[in-house]
């Protein structure tokens, strides 16, 4: 049977639910804006571990020809005959080994342009917490979680403002080391998804000022 999360009435996911749009598209903001692009859809996993919510990542095999070492979420591009739910949940289960009736599927939040010439759509799921997780060496060297509360603190949120092609950009560092003394640096679109996610829920912490348009281009 498919895993309907029991924690839909938990304050966390709660905020989440108000903030994020619903799981269906009806206005192609997923389909591809510019010529040559391609569709990708991605999961950000999150888990309750002894009432706290983790968030679920991993990090690309040193041997990947593009972004090896990258901190990711789950995910890739869309297949024929797909739509962006279907490839999120498909990708996560060969790169983690979590099938679609481990997941709770609750939202998604704004598609955008990556620099990859990818548009993304990342949609937010609840992992059921009894499920074990199966890394595929070909994408896949580590799995390991965050608690979401880092993310959503402020101080953990390292900037860096830059200037590419005549255009100012502004990038976000989320540098994590665990309890074990293991560090990772969360960076590039993995953390700006976790930004957007941050600043749905704390539109009061957000001077939309303090960025250049190119932060806001969807």
């Amino acid at each position: 049977m498919p895993f309907v999360a029991p924690y839909l009435s938990n304050p966390t996911i709660t905020r989440i639910l108000d903030a994020i749009h619903p799981i269906d598209i009806n206005d192609g903001t997923d389909e591809v804006k510019r010529k040559g692009q391609r569709r990708a859809a991605v999961l950000m996993p999150l888990v309750m571990r002894d009432d706290d919510w983790q968030v679920i990542l991993t990090q690309r095999p040193m041997h990947m020809p593009r972004h090896p070492g990258q901190i990711s979420f789950p995910g890739g591009r869309v297949e024929p005959g797909e739509n962006t739910l279907d490839a999120a949940l498909r990708e996560t289960e060969e790169e983690v080994g979590l099938g679609a009736d481990e997941i709770h599927i609750i939202g998604r939040l704004d598609s955008f342009n990556a620099v990859s010439d990818f548009r993304v759509t990342p949609y937010v799921g609840i992992i059921d917490p009894n499920a074990k997780t199966v890394a595929d060496p070909s994408e896949v060297a580590d799995i390991f979680e965050v608690p979401l509360p880092f993310f959503m603190t402020p101080d953990n949120h390292i900037r860096r403002d830059m200037t590419f092609e005549g255009e100012a950009h502004t990038f976000f560092d989320m540098p994590y080391t665990d309890e074990g003394g293991t560090f990772r640096n969360v960076w590039g679109m993995t953390s700006m998804m976790i930004f957007r996610l941050y600043q749905k829920l704390h539109p009061e912490r957000f001077n939309r000022d303090d960025f250049p348009p190119s932060f806001f281009s969807l």
